[in-house]
């Protein structure tokens, strides 16, 4: 079974993650990677409602966006009306080549069909020593722990086959033209949420996360009943059942020769 996320009907929730987590680390990552020439042309490829568009154009830098929802990108528009917003497939930039200095992939890369194509595409639109960055989890390390992995079983399966390994990406880089291709982590994201709070205030709906997103309707409920009965037995010891991991996110990038 393909498993995809409705971005049209996701988008009207989706910029609740950047009030209920901390990006600093990918804030950071993306500053350095852009830097601070104001002449830069740069393209965001999965750029959702335009939060990271939104940083870049805010510090002059002149910025496009290309995503496969319209949802996303009509709040986009809102939020960041100086960008340049195409509705599109990654695997198929509507750009001539050499038209930009750097592209990013933030958090969108997985959602992709054709990963090296999109890659391929990437090196086409940027100019000669022109950079890409992708950032986002790789389930692959075995280090994660996530207590959306632990409640809802076919999560973490799942995302082994919707996220690449890091090592992946820069095999395909280098194949798409890419040298000097490195992946580093760029932020962690420490999880500890109390459980019955965060199930009545709604944190846990099946909009919140896409690995909660492309479950079955029965596997969803299940996972959220596995979490209510934990809650039940900690309770009745006198205990507060606490929702925790730690996550890690890692930027790999390439240069256009």
């Amino acid at each position: 079974m393909e498993r995809r996320v409705d971005y049209d009907h996701v988008a009207r929730t989706y910029d609740r993650r950047y009030e209920e987590n901390e990006y600093a680390g990918v804030e950071q990552a993306l500053l350095q990677f852009v830097g601070s020439d104001p002449g830069l042309h740069v393209l965001e490829v999965g750029c959702g409602t335009g939060h990271w568009l939104e940083l870049l154009s805010n510090r002059g830098t002149w910025v496009a966006g290309l995503d496969a929802s319209e949802q996303m990108l009509a709040r986009a528009h809102v939020l960041v009306p100086r960008a340049a917003l195409v509705h599109g497939r990654a695997e198929c930039l509507p750009w001539p080549a050499a038209s930009f200095d750097r592209v990013v992939c933030i958090n969108a890369f997985h959602h992709f069909t054709d990963k090296p194509a999109c890659l391929a595409e990437a090196r086409r639109v940027l100019r000669h020593g022109g950079m890409v960055m992708t950032v986002a989890l790789d389930p692959h390390t075995g280090v994660d722990q996530w207590f959306i992995y632990d409640y809802f079983e076919p999560t973490l399966e799942i995302d082994k086959q919707r996220y690449p390994a890091t090592s992946r990406i820069r095999e395909w880089m280098q194949s798409a033209g890419f040298g000097d291709c490195v992946t580093r982590e760029v932020q962690h994201l420490p999880v500890r949420l109390p459980a019955r709070e965060t199930l009545e205030h709604g944190r846990l709906d099946k909009t919140a996360t896409s690995q909660l997103s492309v479950l079955t309707d029965e596997e969803y409920r299940r996972g959220l009943e596995r979490i209510r009965d934990d809650v039940e037995r900690a309770e009745r010891r006198g205990e507060s059942l606490y929702l925790m991991g730690v996550l890690r996110l890692y930027a790999t990038s390439g240069t256009a020769r």
